[in-house]
């Protein structure tokens, strides 16, 4: 029997215990506070650690955790300052730990069925945007760096050369409202837009020579050129669980990268009036 904990028990870190215990028979999936795993570390070593706590604790956590698991799950947002983003950069370069970002919108069934829509376009020339707004979910941290992470991880698996390719070309922000652009060489361009809001929404529209695609992950509706289209089901799997499958069968090539462009995106935000 493989052995999973998960670190942190807010709402979110239940929803992870509870979809792995669901979903996969074979692990002993615990869920295991922050606190008393920051003053009495386990002597176990699991399999994997899913760390789900907030930013200020995750640096700690992790430096802990190097010695108690063989993988380890990030959960966004990474870090809580600059600093602990590069302390965490340094620690994924040369520990032997194998780490992963939790990614779940990927692998979502709204997702899932909108990249099986475009898998034959060519995104080289698209405009891709991506509109998110709703209320003040965490008084620990801003909306912005909450929501980014997500469309960060989506953009990069629309664009596997992501980190790479994309350079920031316009950035500007109010007190309750970004707008942030990126171009690559190829031509193509994203915009993301995040507001806090009474309205909740997240919405991503993708324009090609091939079509329009429009993607709403809260309402779960996806439209083709104005006709909407069917919803792919791939699975029994929820969204959490084909996130772990996936991050059981990866290795962490590019994990340093996203978690670098993170840290350049937030460095930008922060500079900018």
């Amino acid at each position: 029997m493989k052995s999973v904990a998960v670190i942190g028990q807010g709402l979110w870190g239940k929803k992870i215990v509870n979809s792995l215990q669901n979903h996969f028979n074979d692990y002993e999936v615990e869920g295991l506070s922050s606190r008393n795993f920051l003053c009495n570390p386990p002597e176990k070593v699991y399999d994997v650690l899913w760390v789900a706590v907030q930013p200020s604790n995750q640096l700690k956590i992790v430096e802990i955790a190097l010695s108690n698991s063989r993988r380890i799950i990030l959960e966004k947002p990474i870090g809580a300052t600059l600093k602990d983003f590069s302390q965490i950069e340094k620690i994924l370069m040369s520990a032997d730990t194998i780490f992963e970002l939790s990614r779940p919108w990927c692998f979502s069934n709204i997702w899932i069925s909108a990249k099986e829509k475009i898998k034959s376009w060519d995104l080289h020339d698209s405009l891709v945007t991506f509109k998110r707004s709703g209320p003040l979910a965490h008084q620990y941290i801003p909306s912005i760096e909450d929501w980014l992470p997500h469309d960060v991880y989506l953009a990069s698996d629309l664009f596997p050369s992501f980190e790479n390719d994309f350079s920031i070309d316009f950035c500007s922000k109010t007190s309750n409202k970004i707008h942030l652009s990126m171009n690559s060489q190829a031509g193509a361009i994203l915009n993301f837009s995040f507001t806090e809001s009474t309205t909740k929404e997240s919405i991503i529209e993708i324009r090609s020579a091939s079509g329009r695609l429009l993607v709403n992950l809260i309402q779960k509706k996806l439209e083709f050129d104005g006709q909407k289209c069917d919803i792919i089901i791939p699975n029994s799997y929820d969204e959490i669980s084909r996130n772990f499958n996936a991050v059981l069968h990866s290795d962490n090539k590019r994990i340093i990268q996203l978690v670098h462009t993170q840290k350049w995106i937030k460095s930008l935000i922060d500079q900018t009036v």
